[in-house]
């Protein structure tokens, strides 16, 4: 048994040698069209003829192997695309960015009110930047998209609650440009006043995605209803002005501070490596070489292997893919839009004409920005 594997193993191995001088004589070809396409000023991507060659393909197999040469042609000519956008000297919009720096002074925009995490995170990406509270992260969006704030900083995503679907929906509707990240450790904490106990609380507020944290330490008090509030901090806040010792609010250590509240209970999130990624907005871009993310918001014709094939773009250049979220489209029942985020730097020229081609051939694409997650 092992002597037949064997051998089918090695005829295997010619065969891929016989495939690799192919394909070295098809990139020679591909060079050739890339000079007479650059002469005559023609696009690289030529849709109908991509077509054509895929489907004169499926045709020479027998129907059970036509999907999968389809595939791997379709991995083919997205490299020869590739390889013909380098030799033509393609230039992108991304290639003329020059490296900006961030200003020394910003305002920052903050959702909720002092003792929030989202002012952590903002101390975190702008230590000495002035932080402007508002009330909801929609507020923050319009501060910077008027330009009464340099940067807002949101939540996107915690290691446990997942997205935050609201925050990637303002992406999209404020196309303002993501310039920094960075993941805020989050300790969750039970605070009432000096003279409450756990018996006394039969109310505890917070902002969801805090309840949604805790939801396990919360199942322990079935006594107590779970409030919903804007923000966590706006909870601290509410619970030390109303004087209560029945009410309870779900939020850090610090909002214990700064509004004379007791830790009742630390630590209570369900998971102790409890994170959030935060992000900040602008309307200016921000290019360094320290950029190590990269973030897109697209949309995929429909057709079979949409996603498929521009995933396979990516991995045939060994880019790391970190997160892709899909998010319905308000205009279109049953329409996605995705987010992508991946570690790269537009510096890089494969990068550059990949985001050149996609922006090309998608229905819609739009570069989110390239930054530094701290």
């Amino acid at each position: 048994m092992n002597g037949q594997l064997e051998q089918i193993r090695l005829r295997i191995n010619e065969t891929d040698k016989e495939l690799s001088c192919l394909f070295s004589q098809r990139m020679d070809l591909v060079a050739q069209v890339a000079k007479i396409k650059e002469k005559a000023g023609l696009p690289v991507y030529d849709p109908k003829r991509e077509k054509q060659v895929l489907d004169r393909i499926a045709q020479s197999v027998t129907t059970e192997k036509a999907t999968y040469l389809r595939q791997v042609y379709q991995c083919l000519m997205d490299v020869s695309k590739d390889y013909e956008r380098t030799l033509m000297n393609h230039v992108t919009e991304l290639s003329q960015k020059t490296e900006a720096d961030f200003p020394a002074h910003s305002k920052v925009a903050c959702q909720g009110v002092p003792g929030a995490f989202s002012g952590e995170a903002a101390r975190c990406m702008f230590p000495g930047g002035e932080q402007i509270f508002v009330y909801s992260w929609e507020d923050a969006f319009e501060k910077v998209a008027q330009g009464d704030c340099d940067f807002a900083v949101l939540p996107v995503e915690n290691s446990l609650a997942g997205s935050v679907g609201q925050v990637y929906d303002l992406l999209l509707r404020y196309r303002l440009t993501i310039s920094r990240a960075c993941r805020l450790p989050v300790e969750q904490n039970l605070l009432a006043l000096p003279n409450a106990t756990l018996d006394d609380i039969n109310e505890i507020y917070s902002h969801p995605q805090g309840l949604s944290q805790c939801k396990k330490f919360c199942a322990k008090l079935p006594l107590a209803r779970t409030i919903p509030m804007e923000n966590t901090a706006a909870a601290a806040k509410m619970v030390a002005a109303l004087g209560d010792i029945h009410k309870a609010a779900i939020a850090s250590s610090y909002c214990a501070k700064i509004y004379g509240l007791q830790v009742l209970s630390p630590n209570i999130q369900t998971a102790q490596h409890n994170t959030t990624r935060f992000v900040a907005v602008s309307r200016k871009s921000f290019y360094t070489e320290h950029a190590n993310k990269i973030s897109l918001v697209f949309s995929l014709p429909h057709q079979p292997g949409a996603l498929n094939q521009l995933l396979s773009q990516f991995a045939s250049l060994n880019l790391n893919l970190t997160k892709i979220e899909s998010r319905p489209v308000s205009e279109k029942n049953f329409e996605y839009y995705f987010y992508l985020d991946f570690s790269g730097n537009t510096s890089s020229l494969q990068i550059q004409l990949l985001m050149d081609d996609l922006s090309k051939k998608l229905p819609s694409f739009t570069f989110l920005g390239n930054y530094q997650e701290l």
